[in-house]
């Protein structure tokens, strides 16, 4: 999985071979195909894996804090400590990943529904904060994309950067920006 996640990382999908991810890993290639009935295969179970290595990493640093403000600044500090250390999978993540997972492929549905359930988990933080008149009223989920989408973009720009500074030094201005808002005040 580790040579799957660098030469999709380098190469993207499409110019990725079974047989170059085979070389890196240092097995033959018929060895990965006895796992992996194809690339795309192995390029979902890779989603899955990382995906699901996200959520419970983003859940255990969430744990059992009942402040909603302090848990949406652990989850966006989680989710950017975790792309920070994993820059390939982003790489993967940000390039054609998410194009991909949300394509009708039924191939896919394992990732869009953690896709789903990570969203869902960032809506009840915000509903929480919600409940107890720290957030404004509104639909959750459409404030969870917002969040989501922010993190995501912030983390796009560090890539393109080469993420020469920490990606966990924005943590408490997509905080800012999301709970205050841009507007001067």
């Amino acid at each position: 999985m580790r040579a799957a996640e660098q030469v999709f990382a380098a190469k993207g999908f499409h110019a990725a071979s079974m047989e170059e991810i085979a070389r890196v890993g240092e097995y033959g290639t018929g060895t990965v195909y006895l796992y992996f009935k194809d690339k795309q295969a192995l390029y979902i179970e890779l989603f899955e894996q990382k995906i699901r290595e996200l959520s419970g990493y983003m859940a255990q640093q969430v744990g059992r804090e009942s402040e909603p403000l302090a848990a949406l600044k652990r989850l966006i500090q989680a989710r950017m400590e975790y792309f920070e250390h994993n820059r390939a999978f982003f790489q993967v993540y940000a390039r054609e990943g998410m194009d991909m997972a949300f394509g009708r492929q039924a191939e896919w549905r394992a990732v869009r529904r953690l896709f789903a359930e990570n969203l869902a988990f960032l809506a009840r933080l915000i509903s929480a904060g919600q409940r107890r008149k720290l957030l404004r009223a509104g639909d959750a989920r459409q404030m969870a994309v917002a969040l989501s989408g922010m993190m995501i973009q912030i983390t796009r720009d560090w890539l393109r950067s080469r993420g020469e500074r920490p990606l966990t030094e924005q943590v408490e201005l997509v905080l800012e920006l999301f709970l205050r808002g841009a507007e001067q005040r």
